[in-house]
């Protein structure tokens, strides 16, 4: 038994190859995301840059992909990016995978859940493609995107001295709901096409521990590859001017108005 655990251990030292990576990233949608990150934190780091005067580098966007792919060598050994690279030679995953590229419209997306959620008729399809999204979208490996990301950007940001350990609570609580049902709704929507029999198939692969393993190591990768980023932006960022609770009584507010 030593003597496995041992040879179990020194396999997990070998992390998955350049090679692997590459397949990877050439098979699944991480080039495009990593793209899109790229733009939007140009957009976001050139907003908080607007004051001419300002003396603070930029972060070099090309630096995303560099670190994305280290930590992947690092988090996936060999053995489970071969399962996983597995997964992306099923034809209905890969059209899953296709389909979660588009960013559906609110509207588009509230219409089509009302009557998922309303027509009993749809009940099969419903169950299906919650048991889809829980397997895909996971607390726990959400979680580090607000551990690894936003939890050490309120702290080192302007005003950080008026978060206490539980206004940090509420907003790592409110943070992974907001995630997960965004996550869900897209997921939802984005299948709305696939029979009966492609859902089961899919359900099939998303069970997978290879799934598993590739969820855990994306959401890892992500929160790794912008730290560093979201760091840079901390001396721009004032804490008073994000407060979910004061947007939300405002929001209130407004309603009340009406």
């Amino acid at each position: 038994m030593k003597f496995l655990i041992l040879l179990f251990s020194f396999q997990l030292l070998f992390g998955a190859t350049p090679e692997q990576i590459e397949e990877y990233i050439s098979v699944s949608s991480a080039e495009e995301e990593l793209l899109q990150l790229q733009s939007q934190f140009s957009a976001m780091q050139n907003g908080f840059s607007q004051d001419a005067n300002s003396s603070e580098e930029t972060y070099d966007m090309q630096l995303l992909t560099v670190r994305f792919k280290e930590h992947l060598e690092r988090a996936l050994s060999e053995t489970e990016m071969n399962e996983i690279l597995e997964n992306y030679k099923n034809v209905v995953y890969l059209q899953f995978v296709s389909n979660m590229m588009y960013v559906p419209d609110k509207n588009e997306t509230d219409a089509y859940l009302f009557t998922l959620e309303e027509d009993e008729t749809l009940k099969e399809r419903l169950n299906l493609l919650e048991d889809i999204s829980k397997a895909l979208n996971k607390e726990k490996s959400m979680a580090v995107m607000f551990d690894e990301l936003m939890l050490p950007l309120l702290k080192s940001a302007q005003g950080a001295n008026t978060l206490n350990e539980e206004i940090l609570k509420q907003r790592r609580t409110a943070y992974l709901k907001a995630m997960a049902e965004s996550a869900r709704r897209d997921t939802l929507f984005n299948l709305k096409e696939f029979s009966i029999e492609e859902l089961e198939a899919l359900r099939e692969v998303v069970k997978t521990s290879a799934m598993n393993h590739e969820t855990k190591a994306v959401y890892g990768a992500t929160a790794y590859t912008l730290k560093e980023f979201f760091l840079s932006l901390a001396s721009r960022y004032d804490v008073s001017k994000h407060d979910p609770s004061k947007y939300n009584k405002s929001t209130e507010d407004r309603n009340n108005t009406k």
